[in-house]
């Protein structure tokens, strides 16, 4: 839909949520745009584990997630992350409902070949029809990156492939990576557009690096796949790193 935009909210969401935040969705509001945000949370995840005495391992950037660190990451990102989205959106009067993968089976989803990851999967499909039609009446969702497989486990996704694979499914024309810095750099330098064919040689060459790596192929995979541009910036107000694909994909 030419119309939707979806925006990733990083780790630290409530950073996000800036009155000039919420100035550009009313503004996109009364432009007719339709806005779906998937949520991050590992901030507030890696905090509850440290408080629980859990221990917080990564492995390319991605969460090893055992069925300990699982059931904390459902409780923090349903029962802490996204209450405190909706409300900042309720608190300004904008309609909002947030939804997980319990919801209708939102998101489907399989484990990662990687078995040293642990309970970490990939969305294999979205289920639009709820988004869509909350769209319709004008309500911004608000979804969890968490997905449920074929016998009904919960897998922890990575937020920004869940992003991807939304607006993938949406066909939005614009998804926006909002993250902790202002775009992928070059050394000092922002670096304003990079063509999905150049990922690999930037990778390489120590240019991207670290959770960087999975961000950058997670927006490659949606600009090839029916996603107008994607934006990995700090604010909506800042231009950031548009990725594009000279060829689309389905």
């Amino acid at each position: 839909m030419e119309n939707i935009i979806v925006i990733k909210l990083g780790g630290t969401a409530s950073d996000n949520l800036t009155e000039n935040f919420f100035q550009k969705i009313t503004e996109w509001q009364s432009a007719e745009k339709k806005i779906v945000l998937v949520h991050g949370g590992g901030h507030y995840i890696t905090k509850m584990m440290e408080a629980l005495q859990i221990p917080v391992e990564t492995k390319n950037g991605l969460r090893i997630t055992n069925q300990q660190a699982l059931e904390v990451t459902k409780m923090v990102l349903i029962g802490q992350v996204q209450p405190t989205i909706t409300s900042a959106f309720q608190k300004r009067g904008i309609s909002v409902i947030g939804l997980n993968a319990g919801d209708t089976g939102l998101l489907e989803a399989e484990r990662l070949n990687d078995r040293d990851l642990g309970l970490v999967g990939k969305i294999t499909k979205v289920k639009t029809n709820l988004i869509e039609q909350l769209l319709a009446g004008n309500i911004i969702t608000v979804i969890a990156p968490l997905g449920i497989d074929n016998t009904y486990n919960w897998l922890n996704v990575n937020a920004d492939t869940a992003a991807c694979e939304v607006a993938s499914a949406l066909k939005a024309e614009a998804l926006y990576l909002l993250t902790d810095v202002p775009g992928v750099k070059n050394e000092s330098e922002i670096i304003s557009e990079i063509n999905t064919t150049e990922i690999n040689k930037l990778q390489t060459s120590g240019v991207i690096k670290g959770g960087m790596i999975p961000k950058l192929e997670s927006a490659a995979f949606a600009a090839k796949h029916g996603v107008g541009q994607v934006i990995i910036t700090d604010s909506l107000e800042n231009a950031g790193t548009k990725i594009r694909s000279k060829v689309a994909i389905g």
